[in-house]
């Protein structure tokens, strides 16, 4: 069972643009507007994000860097908020898109999440 879950952590690192995924955590992690966000963040938001959002800082400063981990803690992050993206600030909202394109495997031609 563990091996499958090892094997799959790394399938979704493998499809991910980790690149753009690591521009985009260090966008979120690094922002000088980080706590700012957090202030403006409804509670209802800040409930399902608070802790995948310290998940993704761990992972982005970890020495030496893991990837699969870093992937998995996008992923959580994106899923998490994904469908709150309204209630976000509008700069956030548009960083949590980012995030979730750099995450999210698609088809070629396809638009990435968040966008139409």
């Amino acid at each position: 069972m563990r091996s499958d879950a090892v094997r799959r952590r790394q399938r979704e690192a493998d499809t991910a643009d980790l690149p753009s995924l690591r521009k985009a955590v260090a966008r979120i992690v690094e922002a000088k507007r980080f706590d700012g966000w957090l202030a403006e963040m409804p509670d209802h938001v800040l409930i399902q994000v608070a802790a995948p959002l310290e998940m993704l800082g761990f992972q982005h400063y970890l020495t030496p860097p893991q990837d699969d981990l870093l992937v998995r803690a996008a992923r959580v992050v994106w899923d998490s908020v994904a469908g709150l993206l309204d209630d976000c600030p509008a700069d956030l909202a548009a960083e949590f898109v980012s995030l979730g394109a750099a995450v999210t495997p698609r088809e070629a031609g396809s638009a990435p999440p968040g966008m139409s």
